[in-house]
């Protein structure tokens, strides 16, 4: 049994074997408030991971600001971070000392300032000592770099813009500080700041993201945004005391697939120091309109070692076609994909912005074939060639007018038959207790065995999300 874990989260054995490997930077970005009892720097220089630079918070930020932690200027964040021996073109991992509270600070800054391969050590620095993992005390000199910046500003949200948000709201708004600073019960640590919050804000404290500084898997983090009711399908800026643990929400947001979000980087220093803000006490706001819950599905992934033996007669009195697309259009495959996984909840291809469903369908692994009855689509099939030896059947199915026609067992041959046709060693699918009740009973009929099972929390899609989707589409057109 095992849940899905964020593609951001990196292991400390995965991070042992990468250490010396050329463009592999790990970065010590460990920084506490006094309540902690902790020194990051002389922490770091008592024994840190091997090859690892320390990001100093409070030195690579902006001080004309008069906040603690904001943002440099592109420029400015791309030399400082040059000098630590670090380019955009890396492979970087970040951790702190308890894992999960200012490493995802510097992930955010380092990706919106475009990198794009950066990670997030699990455990920290306490799970690696915890493991009696390798440490060093030679303080390294790397030698600078340059780092390109392309800075992506819509995912920082200025104090104006959070004015507008509030006032209007025009977003949700995701708190990462503790519940009783949320609701005013308890002071805040920095002097000068009134308690409470922005007028629509949610609570979801950050430290209820994590355990044992481990990000919790995406089933559970989903649960949790929609316990604090955030809607995972719209819009979201975060917000903490000073920007940091902002992060650790962003970073659970982007695990779970979600792209439409901002840091608010003044965040409540900012807005709780302020005499004209508006603020608000107690637990947060009742929604109007109550969240969809999500769904739970019982996922099983199968695989299969050897091609089908079965053998099945092309269908009677009915004419088929398998075309293979090409470049298949995002309008033409989101319909395929509503067509097909409407009944049976698919909702992730559909959440995709055009930019990332773009990037996974239009892949030179993938392939799309559509299947045609008597002139008109009736279903599809997906493959991925993962490496040589293994090839993903990503997604099967039938429209509905092509159910009882008889030809769902030789359309998942035909699958099969394409799926085998570069002689890998492995075909794999997955199918969830959402899918057709018989799906994975025919998918062992055809030869898979099941190897891997685990709990998945679903997001329903509402009907007003799936009308403004079919209006994106029918704009594209």
């Amino acid at each position: 049994m095992s849940a899905e874990r964020s593609r951001f989260i990196v292991s400390a054995e995965w991070v042992q074997k990468q250490l010396g490997a050329p463009q592999f930077r790990i970065v010590d970005a460990s920084c506490y408030l006094p309540s902690h009892n902790r020194n990051a720097a002389a922490e770091y220089a008592a024994g840190h991971i091997p090859g690892a630079v320390f990001f100093d918070h409070d030195q690579i930020a902006d001080h004309s600001s008069g906040l603690p932690h904001t943002l440099l200027s592109p420029e400015s964040f791309a030399e400082a971070i040059g000098k630590l021996g670090i380019a955009e073109t890396d492979t970087i991992v970040v951790y702190d000392g308890p894992g999960l509270y200012s490493a995802p600070r510097v992930w955010w800054m380092l990706r919106i300032m475009g990198a794009p391969n950066v990670f997030v050590l699990d455990g920290g620095l306490d799970g690696w000592k915890a493991e009696n993992r390798s440490l060093e005390t030679d303080l390294p000199e790397p030698k600078p770099v340059t780092f390109n910046p392309v800075f992506k500003e819509e995912r920082v949200t200025s104090y104006l813009e959070m004015r507008d948000i509030v006032e209007n709201a025009e977003k949700q708004v995701a708190d990462a500080r503790p519940a009783g600073r949320f609701t005013g019960d308890e002071a805040e640590p920095r002097a000068g700041m009134r308690s409470g919050h922005m007028p629509g804000a949610r609570s979801v404290p950050a430290s209820v993201l994590g355990e044992n500084g481990r990000l919790k898997d995406l089933a559970t983090l989903r649960s949790i945004f929609h316990e604090a009711g955030v809607d995972l399908t719209k819009p979201i800026v975060t917000s903490c005391g000073s920007g940091v643990t902002a992060a650790v929400v962003t970073l659970a947001l982007e695990s779970l697939g979600h792209r439409d979000n901002s840091l608010y980087d003044g965040s409540w220093s900012e807005w709780g120091s302020k005499k004209d803000t508006p603020v608000v006490t107690g637990p947060a706001a009742k929604l109007d309109v109550a969240l969809p819950e999500p769904l739970t599905a019982h996922v099983t992934k199968l695989e299969m070692t050897s091609p089908p033996k079965a053998s099945l007669p092309v269908p009677v009195n009915i004419q088929t076609a398998i075309i293979r697309a090409t470049e298949i259009p995002l309008p033409f495959y989101r319909f395929l994909y509503r067509q097909v996984g409407g009944r049976w909840h698919w909702y992730k291809r559909l959440r995709l912005s055009d930019p990332d469903l773009k990037t996974i369908i239009h892949d030179p692994k993938v392939s799309v074939s559509v299947l045609y009855v008597n002139g008109a689509p009736a279903g599809f099939f997906e493959l991925s060639q993962e490496n040589d030896k293994l090839v993903e059947l990503s997604y099967f199915g039938l429209f509905e007018h092509a159910l009882g026609l008889g030809i769902g067992k030789w359309f998942l041959l035909q699958a099969l038959y394409a799926a085998w046709s570069t002689a890998p060693e492995t075909v794999t699918v997955m199918t969830n207790t959402l899918d057709h009740p018989r799906a994975l009973q025919l998918y062992q009929r055809f030869g898979f065995s099941p190897v891997e099972s685990w709990e998945e929390l679903v997001e329903p899609i509402s009907e007003m999300e799936l009308l403004q989707m079919l209006r994106n589409d029918f704009g594209a057109i």
